[in-house]
């Protein structure tokens, strides 16, 4: 049985699944869906065109499928689409997607956002990923599997991060970074990869430390070419799955250039 405190608004064609649990001050616009076992704290506000995925905690203040802050979002159809087990704490944000993209902002399953992060239209999100605190996403940003965001770092829009990066705190982003790397710095630079993160995932040993021997190879030597250095990985160690997926993300369209070792900036 769905339990709401009386103090909350909730619109009455807002889809409220059976077991959901909304405290007190909370608001939920008409066009929300709030699946199984969906928690809003207190003084939370659900509006939009939003789904919430199931089991999805939402602590006090935070406002998820609000407009986005773009001179564009006037369109009633964007939508935010969340995933599952995710947990929004305090004064945390995510706005719809906008006209001038897809319409819709995406967010994964097992998400963390810490206080007062910021998720901006149209990003796409994928599973497992910490967003510490005041950390925040402009628009159009993509965040791979299990990548860690830290506290007060920016991301400029159209940005990629891959799988598994971290994102040292107060960087700022304006180049794509590469799966498995570390960034750090203003503006950020790749500082190695995120070694501490992939022992802690259980990533085979061999596959790690050729990794990084791609990461120095790429990023690090000055001879050649930074194409002529991705093929040179490729022909070494193009069968390591780590080293597959950071040459894929290399070779994928981006908008941006790609985030590198501080000294070596010819890209």
């Amino acid at each position: 049985m769905t339990k709401i405190h009386p103090s909350s608004v909730i619109d009455s064609k807002a889809e409220i699944a059976d077991d959901v649990e909304i405290g007190p001050f909370c608001t939920v616009g008409p066009n929300v869906v709030l699946k199984s076992g969906v928690k809003l704290i207190s003084h939370a506000v659900i509006d939009g065109r939003t789904e919430v995925g199931a089991r999805t905690v939402v602590y006090p203040f935070a406002a998820l499928g609000m407009l986005s802050q773009h001179k564009m979002s006037h369109s009633d159809e964007a939508r935010l689409v969340i995933g599952e087990d995710n947990i929004f704490r305090e004064h945390t944000t995510a706005h719809v997607g906008s006209p001038v993209d897809k319409m819709i902002t995406t967010i994964g399953n097992r998400n963390l956002f810490l206080v007062g992060s910021h998720v901006a239209h149209d990003c796409i999100l994928g599973d497992d990923i910490v967003m510490s605190n005041c950390a925040a996403l402009a628009g159009h940003v993509q965040v791979g599997n299990f990548a860690i965001i830290s506290g007060l770092a920016g991301v400029h829009q159209f940005t990629r991060i891959g799988e598994h990066a971290m994102i040292g705190a107060m960087a700022a982003v304006i180049r794509d970074v590469i799966p498995y790397g570390l960034a750090t710095g203003n503006h950020a630079h790749l500082d190695g990869l995120n070694l501490i993160g992939l022992k802690r995932r259980g990533f085979n040993q061999k596959d790690v430390l050729e990794a990084l021997k791609v990461y120095k190879l790429i990023f690090k030597k000055k001879e050649g070419t930074f194409l002529e250095r991705i093929d040179e990985a490729k022909d070494l160690y193009g069968e390591n799955p780590l080293v597959k997926n950071i040459i894929t993300f290399l070779k994928e369209d981006t908008k941006r250039q790609f985030c590198m070792a501080e000294g070596n900036e010819e890209v």
